[in-house]
């Protein structure tokens, strides 16, 4: 009994240390924060292997670094052992809303829900209701990590006198210009196909009443023309997209808009900045947009320091044509 007793104790040992422990134990050595070729070279020199990888985004850790590992650092485990660990891709890059065009508090909001977060903002003089946004950056499209930040420039609004629109639904377009004889504005006129409509009466009209309207500012109102009425000029629309290859921050830039009769307008302009904001928004590469809505054809002119840089013609909506 004593000698089979002894025996089953010898096979024991021998199946825990040959079949089981499988050679000598080492202590795993902490490889997180290190490059994953150096994790692979450090656990070699302790008899150990590189296992499993997986991989995830993180905000810090650079790409191709160990996150974690399994076992953790200290821990004891036999040699030829494969240690699992968790690599960094770098951070998750996400693509920015494009914000041109909405109110700040619009744009605050779309932000947020995007994941990113307000940068800084600047606002400048611009033909625009106060607060609407001109620009952004990173522009609509562009790559940002998680929580990274939006910069915006918005209008502070003009300068220029400005009143209320008055409502001009249900009005004759013959009373249109008296309606509005005292206000410097351009009248353009929307033909619509709406059965059942009054003919020759404003139906609908942009800008909306009771918002403010400024000198030059046009007007675009929709009527349903009557059987015998001769069909006036065909309204179009627009943008032009002129490109700067130069910083433009410190530069005084004008567009106008010359219509079919060699009327001008000033659409937009900007005075030279130097901030911080300016400096990262009014760079090269960047593209100055400008929507117009034209009868027949204009042309649109871009003054850089009061000097024409550059000239567009737009003509029975086809697509603009540099001149110059």
């Amino acid at each position: 009994m004593i000698m089979f007793i002894l025996v089953m104790a010898g096979a024991g040992y021998y199946t825990y240390n040959f079949a089981l422990k499988g050679g000598g134990h080492v202590t795993v050595p902490n490889i997180v924060d290190r490059p994953v070729t150096e994790a692979a070279l450090l656990l070699t020199e302790r008899n150990l292997e590189l296992g499993h990888q997986v991989q995830a985004a993180h905000p810090t850790i650079p790409k191709f670094y160990v996150i974690a590992q399994r076992p953790a650092a200290g821990r004891i485990a036999r040699e030829g052992r494969r240690i699992n660990v968790v690599v960094s891709r770098g951070q998750d890059f996400l693509r920015t809303p494009d914000l041109s065009g909405k109110s700040l508090e619009d744009a605050r909001r779309e932000i947020l829900a995007a994941r990113f977060r307000v940068g800084s903002l600047a606002r400048i003089p611009a033909e625009l209701p106060r607060d609407l946004v001109i620009s952004q950056d990173p522009p609509a499209g562009g790559e940002l990590p998680d929580q990274g930040e939006i910069h915006l420039l918005v209008s502070a609004g003009s300068d220029r006198p400005s009143a209320l629109m008055p409502d001009l639904r249900g009005l004759l377009i013959s009373e249109i210009e008296k309606a509005l004889a005292n206000f410097d504005v351009s009248l353009v006129p929307n033909e619509v196909d709406i059965p059942g409509a009054t003919p020759d009466v404003v139906l609908a009209q942009t800008p909306a009443p009771d918002t403010l309207i400024y000198e030059n500012q046009i007007i675009v109102y929709d009527y349903v023309p009557s059987i015998t009425e001769e069909r006036i000029a065909i309204r179009f629309e627009a943008t032009v997209r002129h490109q700067m290859f130069y910083d433009w921050y410190n530069r005084e830039v004008r567009v106008d808009v010359v219509d079919r009769m060699g009327s001008r307008q000033k659409v937009w302009s900007k005075l030279p900045e130097h901030d911080d904001a300016a400096r990262s928004t009014y760079i090269s590469g960047t593209a100055i947009r400008v929507p117009v809505i034209y009868i027949d054809e204009a042309n649109v002119e871009i003054y850089i320091d009061g000097n024409l840089e550059a000239s567009y013609l737009l003509q029975d909506g086809n697509p603009p044509i540099k001149t110059r």
